[in-house]
């Protein structure tokens, strides 16, 4: 079976570990063989709240945002408030619009199903684009107000109820109106036990427990919140 594809998108002071962390687990899946992982941003090289620069693969612009199509899953880290606000503000870019367009390439089929999946603050974003209208969600605690302020502008004037914040280290609300499975996950190392939940619905539970010894964390999958009735199976 040909490797799933993944795109995880780069801003400004993204948080080092809600990309790393996701990063090395999601490509040990099944010995490396269940994932590709692209990575985009707007600029060449982008640079972490911590000072690290990491070089893109792909740029994350229009012509991106128009072959979405290709990949089944997508990732998007978060970081401190400020480099957060000053991207969540920017709901024009494209940065922001390629996720409001994912979130919308829905599929009827579970096999063609699509996966999007917020890591920490990464919420935030989402949030803002009315991508958890009607859904259950979370995000780092201390951003928790933020992001209830936020879903709740989104819905308002439109036939939505706002997204409901949940106090867990991830949250798999199921699939949204469009047919897309959406899971975010609460603070940094949150987005590892939703990295390896993403493995568990993906290529099994074992896969995820193999990749979880391989790199001698102790996975608190228990800690999620799944809407049991509305979750994908993928076949």
């Amino acid at each position: 079976m040909a490797p799933q594809q993944i795109l995880l998108i780069l801003f400004p002071g993204f948080n080092t570990l809600d990309m790393n962390g996701p990063y090395e687990i999601l490509q040990k899946a099944n010995d490396g063989t269940a994932f590709t992982i692209t990575v985009a941003s707007e600029t060449p090289i982008t640079v972490s709240q911590e000072g690290v620069s990491v070089q893109r693969d792909l740029t994350l612009d229009n012509d991106l945002i128009a072959k979405l199509h290709l990949y089944d899953i997508l990732v998007v880290p978060g970081g401190t408030g400020d480099p957060v606000a000053i991207q969540a503000a920017k709901v024009d870019g494209p940065f922001m619009r390629l996720i409001a367009a994912y979130a919308k390439l829905g599929s009827p089929s579970a096999a063609g199903r699509k996966t999007l999946l917020s890591i920490c603050t990464g919420a935030i974003f989402l949030g803002t684009m009315g991508v958890f209208n009607d859904l259950m969600c979370t995000t780092h605690w201390l951003s928790y107000e933020d992001l209830k302020k936020r879903v709740q502008a989104a819905a308002a004037g439109t036939c939505h109820k706002p997204g409901t914040v949940v106090a867990a280290r991830f949250v798999d609300t199921g699939v949204n109106a469009e047919g897309v499975h959406v899971i975010s996950s609460g603070g940094v190392s949150c987005g590892m036990d939703a990295s390896l939940y993403v493995i568990k619905v993906k290529c099994g539970e074992p896969a995820a427990k193999r990749v979880a010894e391989l790199i001698d964390y102790s996975w608190r999958q228990t800690e999620g919140f799944v809407v049991l009735d509305q979750v994908p199976k993928d076949s």
